[in-house]
């Protein structure tokens, strides 16, 4: 693995904290909107989180195919940004995210300003305890590759294919979902290359994200340690997905 370090210039397009939670019983969302409109914390709203659902209607008497298909969405939340639109949040009756665009400052920075949003969330939603805990960090690497040039000198969890199969890569997409015992967590990694440009650099995804489900109050410290211990488990992710070479294009 590479040695963990932090990099001048890290290729971070998002990196979020994202906390599931139980609400106050009778919690809507017209009651959340009702008791944002009083709360005044340096964010202004952005437009409605909507869920998105569809079926199919079957008509399984005579076997005919499918007949029509019912869509719709719910509306389940708000989503705020910063005045400067680097911090986006989102305040839903299910849960709190408070995302970092470009470009990235720190963990502690995004943890700061997590917590200082955290209190209005709690005036709005009254969460009974939180129940999900998750950062998620995604990198837009750029790799200066050649053409017919391998991945392996900047990605070291690349699949070994067949010596038999043509050994030109113009796309992939791969997603490992691992378990940590140590601090209980699970982590979904995905490396992604829509497509070689013909000139580089080449855009790769290395998106990860790090969560753990179990119970913590609301009003304490506990989930704010707790998600530390799933950056570090993120930190070693990332660094274990990259070669030395791959790294010292972000010193």
């Amino acid at each position: 693995m590479a040695r963990i370090r932090p990099l001048a210039r890290a290729p971070i397009t998002e990196a979020l904290v994202d906390l599931r939670v139980q609400p106050a019983d009778g919690m809507t969302v017209e009651r959340l909107e009702q008791a944002l409109k009083t709360r005044n914390f340096g964010y202004h709203r952005k437009g409605p989180i909507l869920r998105s659902h569809f079926g199919i209607v079957m008509n399984l008497q005579d076997g005919s195919p499918a007949q029509r298909v019912m869509g719709g969405s719910t509306f389940i939340g708000v989503r705020l940004h910063s005045e400067d639109d680097k911090y986006v949040a989102q305040f839903t009756t299910e849960g709190f995210t408070v995302s970092r665009l470009e470009p990235y400052e720190s963990w502690d920075a995004l943890v700061a300003e997590a917590q200082r949003v955290w209190p209005e969330y709690r005036a709005c939603v009254v969460p009974v305890s939180v129940h999900r805990a998750a950062t998620r960090f995604i990198n837009n690497l750029r790799l200066p590759l050649k053409p017919g040039e391998r991945f392996e000198r900047y990605l070291t969890g690349l699949p070994m294919m067949p010596p038999e199969y043509p050994q030109t890569v113009s796309s992939f997409l791969q997603r490992f979902v691992v378990q940590d015992d140590a601090c209980g967590a699970t982590a979904i990694v995905t490396q992604a290359l829509e497509q070689v440009p013909q000139t580089p650099p080449v855009p790769v995804i290395l998106d990860i994200d790090v969560f753990r489900e179990a119970r913590f109050p609301p009003d304490t410290m506990q989930v704010w340690d707790y998600l530390a211990e799933l950056r570090a488990l993120k930190n070693r992710l990332f660094f274990g997905a990259l070669t030395e070479d791959a790294l010292r294009l972000y010193e």
